[in-house]
Order: C-alpha cells, then sequence, then structure tokens
C-alpha cells in the first residue's frame, strides 16, 4: 500500500540571500504510458516558499531487502517567474513519511543594454507567399 511524504519548494537568488516570491511551481513525473502526470501547481510566497504537498511514496517494508524496490518515488519538478532563467529537477526523491525540501537556486535573466527595462520588441517581416 502506498504511503506519502510531502515536498516543500524554496526558491532564491543571490546565493540563497533574497527570497524569489510569485515563482510559479509545477511537481510532476512521467507515467508509464510516457505521458506527464502534474501534481501541484503553486506559487511562492514573499519567503519564496511553498506549502508542503503530499506526494505518494512506496511502503518502506518494500525496500528492506536487497533487490527490492527503492525505497523513494521520483519526481520532476519545474520554477518559473520572469526575471530569471527556468530551473528544473528530474528524479527528486520524496520518501514515506519524510518532508522534502528542494532548494532552488533562480539565477536573473540579463537586462538589456542602455538602462531600459523593456527590449525593443521584434518586427516580424511577412513572408512570400
Amino acid at each position: 500500500m502506498p504511503q506519502t511524504g510531502s515536498l516543500v519548494v524554496r526558491a532564491f537568488t543571490s546565493q540563497a540571500q533574497l527570497p524569489v516570491s510569485g515563482a510559479t511551481v509545477i511537481i510532476s513525473n512521467h507515467e508509464e504510458d510516457g505521458r506527464r502526470k502534474v501534481y501541484s501547481i503553486q506559487t511562492t510566497d514573499e519567503s519564496g516558499g511553498t506549502k508542503p504537498f503530499e506526494l505518494e511514496a512506496p511502503d518502506e517494508a518494500l525496500s528492506m531487502s536487497p533487490g527490492q524496490d527503492a525505497p523513494f518515488s521520483d519526481y520532476s519538478l519545474v520554477v518559473e517567474h520572469p526575471e530569471y532563467f527556468l530551473a528544473t529537477f528530474e528524479q527528486l526523491q520524496v520518501f514515506p513519511g519524510i518532508e522534502t525540501v528542494q532548494n532552488v537556486p533562480l539565477v536573473p535573466l540579463p537586462r538589456p543594454a542602455g538602462g531600459s527595462d523593456l527590449a525593443e520588441p521584434v518586427v516580424v517581416t511577412p513572408q512570400p507567399l
């Protein structure tokens, strides 16, 4: 019988000194048929964290002998924010009865030259038909 563990994400920048609020956090995994199943979409709060999210994990008794299943379930994590590069994690391990805290260092996107926060729009020319 599956058990659960929980996952908390903590997004930050500047070597863990500044929390990033308003980042979108997506927790998912790949199903056996190759499709992706999304379990949670959350937004980080003012401290850069999410609320704990319960995820399925295997019964720990099944992993007590050599050759048995792994004692954890693995998930994918995507963290995005319009001012930072996309952060992705694969095979994030969630153990039964344990709260996993995943720290996510976000790298700021470069600012356009000239002091303006807005980049010039790209004009797409008509294609010859």
